[in-house]
């Protein structure tokens, strides 16, 4: 299985450079991005979208398959809430919300 979707943290340059573009905000300038291997697209998450990838890596050791698995689908559910079907967003974020 190949890895679709890759997680990137914002590196410690990147949070330094954004505390001094903007001093009172940057916290809530600095977010994760997804980057899409296959259409070459590379978004930024939201807060919710970074707290279920989140709640999802504390759960499950990233050595395993599931884990790749999981981020593959959790990856495209958030893509196609980008483009306006939010419905299984929905469903995802209250299954985990229950757990």
């Amino acid at each position: 299985m190949s890895n679709r979707f890759t997680y990137e943290p914002p590196s410690a340059l990147q949070i330094l450079g954004t505390r001094f573009i903007y001093p009172l905000g940057w916290r809530e300038k600095v977010m994760p991005w997804v980057t899409d291997n296959v259409s070459g697209s590379r978004f930024q998450l939201s807060r919710d979208e970074d707290a279920l990838v989140r709640k999802l890596a504390c759960r499950i050791s990233p050595q395993s398959p599931q884990h790749t698995a999981a981020l593959e689908s959790l990856g495209d559910t958030i893509m196609r809430r980008r483009r306006g079907y939010v419905c299984e967003w929905e469903t995802v974020n209250r299954e985990h919300e229950q757990l």
